[in-house]
């Protein structure tokens, strides 16, 4: 299966929530177990959730080769990444111990090595419990209040001014990554890009 992956032509993403964020694939959740099985997909992020180094490098790989055409000459980026949950236990990655979007954006980072004006840094913490994980969540109003308030910068003197990158693995109904993009924004951010492995067929464009 993992030949199947690493066989993958990139192809051009799917741009999602007003077209800020570009999402590579579909995943289908386990519910839909026959769709599921058969997305190979689906598949390769779970691997990616389950720390597989050489699943995480090639999507790495594939979407900073589609940010090449989409960065503005001369512009600085920084690339972040979605904190994880207070009690998800990271895991060692490249020697490091890391969440798999940390991981995820490491490796994007890897990919525009030959661009000079882009920076990797970790720019958010969750500061707040979710009141429940999102997929437990029943509608998107549920998911937008649940993450509504949980995250802040960690230095706003790395934000302001910047266009940064925000890294997640899976969106569902973009609540995350919207909260997460609102809270750069205010810090002073000019310019967000959404970057997910896969939408889940929940998400339309």
């Amino acid at each position: 299966m993992q030949v199947e992956i690493l066989g993958t032509e990139l192809t051009p993403s799917e741009t999602v929530c007003e077209g800020w964020i570009h999402a590579f694939g579909t995943y289908y959740p386990r519910r839909h177990m026959i769709e599921h099985q058969q997305s190979a997909w689906s598949k390769a992020v779970i691997l990616a959730k389950r720390k597989s180094e050489m699943i995480i490098n090639h999507f790495g790989r594939m979407i900073a080769a589609h940010l090449e055409h989409c960065l503005m000459e001369g512009s600085d980026y920084v690339i972040t990444h979605v904190p994880a949950e207070p009690d998800q236990q990271p895991y060692l990655f490249c020697g490091f111990p890391q969440c798999a979007t940390e991981c995820l954006s490491a490796a994007i980072y890897a990919g525009l090595s030959s661009r000079v004006n882009i920076t990797l840094e970790s720019l958010l913490i969750q500061v707040m419990p979710k009141s429940k994980k999102q997929h437990q969540c029943q509608s998107n109003a549920e998911r937008k209040k649940n993450v509504s308030g949980i995250y802040a910068v960690k230095d706003i003197s790395q934000i302001i001014g910047r266009n940064i990158i925000i890294v997640d693995d899976v969106l569902t109904s973009g609540a995350t990554m919207n909260e997460c993009a609102d809270v750069l924004r205010s810090a002073g951010a000019v310019g967000i890009i959404g970057v997910a492995l896969a939408r889940t067929i929940r998400l339309r464009p």
